[in-house]
């Protein structure tokens, strides 16, 4: 047997060990997790960071001649002067909104009482109701005050986890830092990758592993960036429909559906759900307009951009993008849903890969 079926047998093997062990003993993995693997998170974050912020530097150094340590400098003072334009425009408006709705919540809790008795009312009258109304009134009037406690009790402990967020920033900037240093010397690193092949591959299949890398980068950058474009622009068009209409909590719909677009589908279904409850509990007619927002913003992404940006990025259809956001946020939570469109898009292009040397043909990536 050659050394490159053994690696392989080798490979399939522990990877079938740990898929069986992930699936028997979850809340295990899931500790070992959290106490461990969190010391890498700078690490992690400093991958994402160099794959994001590469193609910025390598452009700015081919166009304008610039050394790289210039480069790299300057694509980190432009994002640093985007996060304090965001920061300055758009977080006092934000928090203003926070506070407005924070102290909304014992009217909007009356609102939404009235609005369930009126119902029971009219389904009691048309001889549609097959439970007692009061045992209902009672179910659902505790279960809004839970809910309202809870969103409550949500806000006061952001306030007191300072020390939470402080430790998940320091850990931010230690990850941005390793980014800056690998971005300065990225010939380096990808010449030690190299080496680290050359000792599991035979030398004619490194080429073909770093191929597979780059367009698994690929992959992934078109992927994310196409979401960030398609993304900031349903959010900026959610904020300016509502903001041109009177619609209460403009920006922090708009921002809410803007995020929860980035997670395709289930997302900005969610996002939507939330903004529809709070301006239908502080002004119901303004609901039209936050409908026509969110058509004009979805009309955008569906036929507009969306397609122009992000349709051909993991050539993936409808189901299977549902399928990737379903099970990665079962794994890993919102950042599972957001990433397991390009990991399944990976997935496939190894899939596609394996079937191109399997037929012996060029297979079509939409298959």
């Amino acid at each position: 047997m050659s050394r490159e079926k053994g690696v392989r047998l080798l490979g399939i093997g522990i990877i079938l060990v740990i898929i069986q062990s992930f699936l028997q003993q979850y809340d295990t993995f899931r500790e070992i997790y959290s106490k461990y693997i969190g010391y890498l998170i700078p690490v992690i974050y400093a991958f994402f960071i160099t794959i994001f912020l590469e193609p910025i530097v390598s452009i700015i150094e081919k166009k304008f001649k610039l050394k790289r340590i210039t480069s790299v400098l300057l694509t980190i003072f432009l994002l640093f002067i985007l996060i304090v334009a965001f920061i300055g425009i758009v977080v006092p408006d934000l928090i203003e909104s926070i506070k407005d709705l924070y102290g909304k919540l014992p009217f909007m809790q009356q609102q939404l009482e009235k609005y369930i008795n009126e119902t029971i009312e009219y389904l009691k009258v048309k001889g549609l109701l097959v439970m007692g109304d009061n045992e209902i009134r009672a179910s659902i009037t505790d279960l809004i005050k839970k809910n309202m406690k809870y969103i409550q009790d949500f806000g006061i402990s952001v306030l007191w986890n300072i020390v939470w967020w402080s430790i998940a920033l320091t850990k931010f900037f230690i990850g941005f830092f390793l980014a800056f240093l690998i971005l300065i010397n990225k010939e380096y690193f990808i010449r030690f990758l190299n080496n680290i092949f050359s000792l599991i591959f035979e030398e004619e299949k490194i080429s073909q592993v770093m191929s597979f890398l780059k367009e698994s980068r690929e992959v992934l950058l078109k992927f994310v960036w196409g979401r960030i474009i398609v993304s900031t622009a349903v959010g900026i068009i959610t904020f300016l429909v509502m903001f041109l209409s009177n619609t209460p909590y403009a920006i922090l719909s708009g921002i809410m559906i803007g995020l929860g677009n980035m997670i395709p589908y289930i997302g900005s279904i969610i996002a939507g759900a939330i903004a529809v409850f709070l301006v239908g509990l502080a002004e119901p007619f303004k609901l039209i307009f936050l409908a026509l927002a969110i058509l004009i913003a979805q009309t955008v992404d569906g036929w507009v951009i969306g397609p122009k940006i992000v349709s051909e990025t993991v050539g993936m259809g409808t189901f299977w993008v549902v399928v990737s956001v379903l099970i990665g946020g079962s794994l890993f939570g919102p950042v599972g849903m957001f990433f397991g469109v390009p990991v399944f898009g990976i997935i496939k292009l190894i899939y596609i890969k394996l079937l191109n040397k399997k037929k012996g043909e060029k297979i079509d990536v939409k298959r």
